[in-house]
């Protein structure tokens, strides 16, 4: 004789059982908040802004390397011509 698999055993499925034995009460993470026309919910707007902060941040400390480099390089012509003034 064929030998049938054994199921599973079945779950109480009583009304009290339902209530409070598989329930999902963790809260899902809210919506982020966002226009109408922002449908995506993305924060791009922040993002680019970020963005363009650091980018200007980089700008701005090359510029001031540039600076700090030509005022040096004035300052040693400078002393260099008076040197040059005092010997003569």
């Amino acid at each position: 004789m064929l030998d049938l698999p054994q199921f599973p055993t079945i779950k109480d499925a009583s009304a009290g059982t339902l209530q409070l034995g598989n329930t999902l009460d963790k809260r899902l993470p809210s919506m982020p908040s966002g226009d109408l026309n922002d449908l995506g919910f993305t924060n791009y707007r922040q993002l680019e802004a970020e963005k363009l902060m650091t980018e200007m941040r980089v700008v701005f400390d090359i510029s001031r390397q540039q600076a700090a480099r030509s005022k040096a390089i004035a300052k040693a012509r400078g002393r260099q011509s008076q040197r040059a003034a005092e010997r003569r």
